[in-house]
């Protein structure tokens, strides 16, 4: 396995043309040469972790996320944006994979333009400070691409 860092994609496009689908080829395939990967839907990851705050295995749920070799956060801009699920999950994990030079992919219906407005608005008001700093380790550890398709799903 290769040691030298190696940046992931942020793919962006409509419902159903195959982002999803791609990135867990790829990441299917990379498994298959001996890579840890972890491929999460993120709004239920975060469904997951708030059922676990009173259990002990947050921590360990957080930590085999922040550290697989290779991580899909699929569909992220589809959960209930909270301050919370913002800095204190994807900020955390984002922070540590920035730190340790680890692969992250990202699926989102949102273009990274979109997902900063998106992220930037809370329940509780505005902070486009944290958004854009979400956006900045998004921006380091990842090319942006938009996937142009047709729903493949019908």
């Amino acid at each position: 396995m290769n040691n030298e860092p190696v940046k992931g994609l942020y793919l962006s496009g409509s419902f159903g043309s195959g982002k999803s689908y791609i990135l867990s080829a790829l990441l299917n395939e990379l498994s298959n040469k001996g890579f840890r990967t972890v491929n999460v839907y993120y709004p239920s990851l975060l469904k997951r972790l708030k059922a676990s705050f009173n259990e002990y295995n947050y921590d360990e749920v957080l930590d085999e996320i922040m550290t697989s070799d290779i991580l899909l956060i699929d569909d992220i801009g589809a959960e209930n944006n909270s301050a919370w699920a913002r800095d204190e999950v994807l900020g955390t994990i984002l922070q540590y994979r920035m730190d340790n030079d680890l692969t992250t992919f990202f699926t989102s219906n949102y273009n990274i333009n979109e997902l900063e407005t998106f992220l930037s608005e809370t329940p509780k008001g505005i902070d486009e400070i944290k958004a854009r700093r979400i956006i900045e380790r998004i921006n380091q550890l990842t090319v942006d691409l938009e996937l142009i398709s047709k729903n493949r799903r019908n």
